[in-house]
């Protein structure tokens, strides 16, 4: 149902349509309301503040009213920001110095490597000192492929782990590298009753899914903890196979 945040054009003025809580006041709920409204409108510059997901008033409808029905009790895990910002700047290290080595070799062998580029291009085999160079060749871009892959792969995870963290934690008056952090993940799990306007149809009552995180930074720079706010993470319907027991 969801989709990540996109780029999208903030489209023209629409009719403003109050979103109405349920028993309103608490701070999930403040946040909840918060969202769908910017979805509704399709604020994106709220939406970037708050989530990173959102509800698309064309796909999924305008959420007009809501309550929350149950809140999951807390689960934590332990950020790995310092580990992954070591492990991608070793995979860094590692590709720079193979790439390194395979260069000086591609320079010491030039004129073999262009012969065998050119007997691969034509299906010729080779044999001799040629088919060793070949075989070396191969070897080398092996190595460098499967180096590029674990890099990628190392710079994947950082950036998992250090965007949430750096969008609850996010302060301009203050900003901070999160990577130079401890700290651990908090999610909560929601279930709403909504009432959702799909087009032109009736509104009628779904049931939601929604997490919250946030994190909770700790053992920075001299000492410093930061307690991020919640960023929503998920919505869908609660009936997707994805929503957790509560």
């Amino acid at each position: 149902m969801v989709r990540p945040k996109s780029t999208l054009l903030l489209l023209g003025l629409v009719p403003l349509v109050l979103l109405t809580v349920a028993c309103g006041g608490s701070d999930e709920k403040q946040l909840l309301s918060k969202f769908f409204n910017a979805s509704r409108m399709r604020d994106n510059t709220t939406l970037g503040n708050i989530a990173t997901v959102q509800f698309s008033p064309t796909e999924d409808g305008i959420v007009q009213s809501f309550d929350i029905t149950k809140i999951s009790p807390e689960q934590k895990r332990t950020l790995q920001l310092k580990e992954l910002k070591a492990a991608e700047e070793a995979a860094q290290k590692d590709d720079e110095d193979l790439n390194k080595q395979k260069k000086e070799y591609q320079d010491a062998n030039i004129a073999a490597i262009e012969r065998v580029l050119a007997a691969e291009r034509q299906g010729t085999k080779l044999k001799g000192k040629d088919l060793e160079i070949q075989q070396a060749w191969t070897k080398w871009r092996e190595d460098v492929a499967e180096h590029a892959k674990k890099l990628t792969e190392a710079r994947s995870a950082m950036t998992r782990e250090r965007g949430l963290a750096e969008l609850s934690a996010f302060d301009a008056r203050n900003p901070i590298d999160v990577t130079a952090f401890d700290g651990e993940l908090i999610t909560r799990d929601l279930l709403l009753k909504a009432r959702v306007k799909k087009g032109e149809a009736a509104a009628a009552d779904e049931d939601l899914h929604v997490k919250m995180e946030r994190v909770e930074l700790k053992n920075g720079p001299g000492g410093k903890a930061v307690s991020g706010r919640w960023v929503i993470t998920h919505v869908s319907l609660a009936a997707d196979g994805k929503t957790p027991t509560m």
